[in-house]
């Protein structure tokens, strides 16, 4: 859990764009319906029978229903296609990133248990680059957000984030006030 310091606020929370989300979904749900339908296709049809030279050289398979084999096999497909689905939809509302009044945080899942916090305080940042490649990403106004720091992490990467300008503004506004505030107390 994200543990915020004493009068630290949060500016802004970011995670990818819902386009990036949507276009690893969408083969990913495609092939689950159409898995779908043929299943309800095959629940239907009345008989399906092995091919004939499978049961000519293999005669033990045709004491055994084809259709409930496929339906039993297609289940286990979509069952291995909606954890597919869970893990991408798990990733994406769990890496994010945070801009607060002090300090800007990487929070990424890694694995299913493994989540990493990376954090750089806003004195410590060098360099922002905000970089749009690609037609999706010019059109739906995403891209990658690089901070170069000063300190042990040199590189900090936001990839596909809405609004990646934006985003570089507040930062660099969060920084603003962070070094003033800082200069306030005497740090």
């Amino acid at each position: 859990m994200l543990q915020l310091n004493p009068g630290e606020r949060i500016y802004l929370v970011k995670r990818r764009h819902r386009v990036v989300l949507m276009s690893e979904l969408a083969p990913l749900i495609s092939i689950f319906f159409l898995i779908s339908l043929g299943m309800l296709a095959l629940i239907f049809i009345s008989k399906i029978s092995w091919p004939v030279f499978l049961v000519r050289y293999f005669p033990e398979i045709s004491k055994y229903n084809l259709r409930f084999l496929l339906l039993f096999f297609l289940s286990l497909v979509l069952s291995i296609l909606w954890i597919a689905i869970f893990l991408i939809v798990t990733d994406y509302y769990l890496t994010c990133w945070v801009v607060t009044n002090q300090r800007t945080i990487d929070v990424e899942l890694l694995g299913l248990f493994n989540l990493t916090y990376s954090s750089v305080f806003h004195d410590k940042i060098q360099d922002i680059t905000v970089s749009i490649k690609g037609f999706l990403p010019a059109v739906f106004r995403f891209g990658d957000i690089q901070i170069e720091t000063a300190g042990e992490f040199r590189q900090f990467i936001f990839r596909q984030i809405p609004d990646p300008e934006l985003v570089k503004q507040v930062i660099l506004e969060a920084q603003k006030d962070y070094l003033i505030q800082m200069k306030k107390e005497g740090l």
